[in-house]
């Protein structure tokens, strides 16, 4: 088969996973994920192939399954709709179409997929990607799964995934042709939000006005969902758009990305409902700023992202000394962990076809349940063609500044009269997508204005002042 250059790409993807696999002899099934239906509606829930799937397929059919035979190779069983159902959805792309897409010479429909099993009886089988095909196997094409006596290898299967995680990591030139046009999408979403954001509009009606935009710049979906919060409720590190309307003297904080082709971009933005950033506002931004700007140009082979994160964390207790809001030194502060009160997550994570995509800590490396540590991604020696997200930020959140446990732990190190009376502030973070080069960093997001001045010109043109 004659092969394009993305279907080429995937190809090697699929070489590198079976020589790293190893195996002699059995069976792998890597299934896409099925469609899950919306109650009382003859719809579905909006579909994402198991990434997994996605990455060693390079398409993402409902109810695809991907499947290598250790002797023969592979092979990719899809869905193909009958009569009826294509009254409803169409035809579907052909096999021929699928198969020119994913570089594989053997697609097959999903009904042979029971016939090419039941000729394997009695082969190791291992399972990754979704992994509902053995509950729901009559979706698959499969009659019966019971009536192959399979019995899945569970520690084989993680060994396999963990092998896919690892390849997953780098990501090759398709893949980070798709991460910067979903980071293109992504800029104009957010140049969307910085210019119309102003007093009265809602949270919900910003977010429409982002994710429009990134449609229109090609996106397929979201990479997750859009969170845009205003006042206090940008303390609340994933809230939810609501109809809540913005007020003079707030900040937007505004963490949305577009993504293309199973791809996700992850950028934040902060900004000031008004046409300049105020007070204590223009302090804090300043400092989560220079921390962000600085960790980036950390980025390098061979850094590792946890020391990136920790060194992170002591500027961030030396500029809320700086700024009267804890009490001591830097590092005695990170050692008990007092400023994760205020910077409660971690420095960011992986970045791919997940917007927490897999690899991001080596399996060596145990959690921590530190509060400076615990909500830590990534945590591994970073490489070329990395892509990682940097997104620190400071934030006023209730849960935490009102815990009477944490308020007598740390009663030395924070200057609870100044936090107190900014209990309604909200919060402040930047992030950006940044690939890792040989040479260090590139900042896929680089487009997306972040300085100061830059995000005040905006405000001001937006707001026609």
């Amino acid at each position: 088969m004659q092969q394009n250059g993305a279907a080429a790409l995937v190809a090697k993807r699929r070489e590198r996973a079976a020589e790293r696999w190893n195996l002699d002899r059995g069976v792998v099934l890597v299934p896409a994920g099925l469609m899950l239906p919306i109650a009382g509606t003859d719809q579905f829930h909006e579909y994402h192939a198991h990434p997994e799937h996605q990455y060693l397929a390079g398409v993402g059919q409902p109810g695809g399954v991907l499947a290598f035979d250790a002797g023969e190779g592979w092979t990719l069983f899809v869905p193909q709709p009958d009569a009826a159902e294509r009254v409803w959805t169409g035809d579907g792309p052909s096999l021929a179409a699928v198969g020119e897409a994913s570089g594989l010479e053997r697609v097959q429909p999903a009904s042979e997929l029971g016939e090419w099993l039941e000729r394997r009886r009695g082969e190791p089988l291992a399972v990754i990607g979704n992994d509902d095909l053995t509950l729901r196997a009559a979706e698959y094409g499969v009659e019966s799964w019971a009536s192959l006596e399979f019995a899945t290898d569970d520690e084989e299967s993680e060994r396999l995934r963990a092998v896919v995680a690892e390849l997953r990591r780098a990501k090759d030139p398709r893949e980070l042709a798709l991460m910067r046009q979903a980071a293109a999408a992504t800029h104009r979403g957010h140049m969307a939000g910085i210019r119309k954001a102003r007093a009265g509009l809602s949270e919900r009606a910003l977010q429409i006005e982002i994710e429009v935009e990134f449609f229109r710049a090609g996106a397929e979906r979201t990479a997750y969902g859009s969170i845009v919060g205003g006042g206090p409720n940008a303390a609340t590190l994933h809230s939810t758009p609501t109809s809540r309307e913005f007020g003079e003297g707030e900040l937007i904080l505004v963490d949305a990305g577009a993504e293309v082709g199973g791809y996700a971009s992850d950028v934040t933005r902060t900004y000031p409902v008004g046409p300049r950033f105020e007070g204590v506002q223009r302090d804090l931004y300043a400092l989560v700023l220079g921390v962000q700007e600085r960790a980036i140009a950390g980025v390098r082979p061979g850094v590792e992202y946890k020391d990136l994160h920790l060194a992170a964390s002591v500027e961030i207790a030396q500029g809320l000394v700086d700024l009267g809001l804890l009490r001591g030194d830097a590092e005695g502060l990170v050692e008990r962990d007092a400023q994760a009160l205020l910077f409660p997550h971690g420095l960011g994570h992986m970045l791919g076809l997940a917007t927490h995509d897999a690899g991001g800590c080596l399996e060596e490396r145990p959690p921590s349940d530190r509060p400076t540590l615990r909500y830590l991604r990534a945590d591994l020696p970073l490489q070329p063609g990395y892509v990682v997200t940097i997104e620190p930020g400071i934030y006023f959140i209730d849960a935490l500044l009102e815990d009477p446990d944490l308020r007598e732990r740390y009663r030395d190190d924070v200057a609870w009269e100044r936090v107190d009376g900014m209990l309604d502030f909200g919060g402040i973070r930047i992030e950006d997508d940044v690939l890792v080069t040989e040479e260090g960093a590139e900042v896929l997001s680089a487009a997306t204005p972040k300085a100061m001045d830059a995000i005040e010109a905006l405000r001001a043109e937006g707001l026609g002042a």
